[in-house]
């Protein structure tokens, strides 16, 4: 009997050839990332970033994280802090200064961006670019990973509903998805009927 480890990479293997679109590729990453998220689809994609490079660099603090992404303090206190509330991360102290602290993915954020890193060739910088690249493409100071998604899914099904859309993004309130949707819109990112 085959071990846990080789029947795992097998179904991922599967898996990633059955998804052979790199729009729906796209769209596996963006779930997965989710995912490692606590399942929130409302969090920043900066945030997504932030989490990507901690697993890139276990036992990182956080003054090398904000100095690689050119993250500012107040806003990397706010993500880290989030990360650990929704355990995305853990502290460790230092262990010849105590006042230094130490930061790793763990748990199922860890086990979700593995997922998310078999579509990037296993390298975290490919999974960075991808992000960077989202983030690129929004006019908005802050898109989220529901941006994201209904974006990439407007891309892999082409003309469509709202509701079509909605029914292959993200569930949320029908008020949240509107709001989105009408922000793609607004940014030139979607077309409607009527525009």
């Amino acid at each position: 009997m085959a071990d846990k480890r080789t029947s795992n990479n097998g179904l991922r293997s599967a898996h990633s050839a059955a998804s052979t679109s790199p729009v729906q590729k796209m769209g596996l990453v963006l779930d997965h990332i989710v995912a490692a998220l606590g399942d929130d689809p409302s969090c920043p994609l900066r945030r997504a970033q932030i989490l990507v490079d901690i697993d890139a660099h276990p036992g990182t603090t956080q003054t090398e994280v904000m100095d690689r992404l050119k993250v500012n303090k107040s806003t990397m206190n706010r993500e880290i802090e989030w990360l650990y509330d929704h355990g995305c991360i853990i502290r460790q102290a230092g262990e010849t200064d105590g006042r230094v602290i130490h930061i790793v993915t763990c748990g199922y954020s860890k086990k979700n961006l593995g997922l998310a890193l078999d579509y990037a060739n296993n390298s975290h910088q490919n999974l960075q670019n991808f992000i960077e690249s989202l983030i690129s493409i929004f006019t908005t100071a802050k898109p989220t990973l529901r941006d994201a998604k209904l974006l990439v899914v407007s891309s892999e099904i082409g003309k469509a509903t709202r509701q079509e859309l909605f029914g292959r993004s993200y569930k949320g309130p029908s008020t949240t998805n509107a709001r989105t949707f009408d922000s793609l819109v607004e940014q030139g990112l979607l077309e409607t009927e009527d525009s």
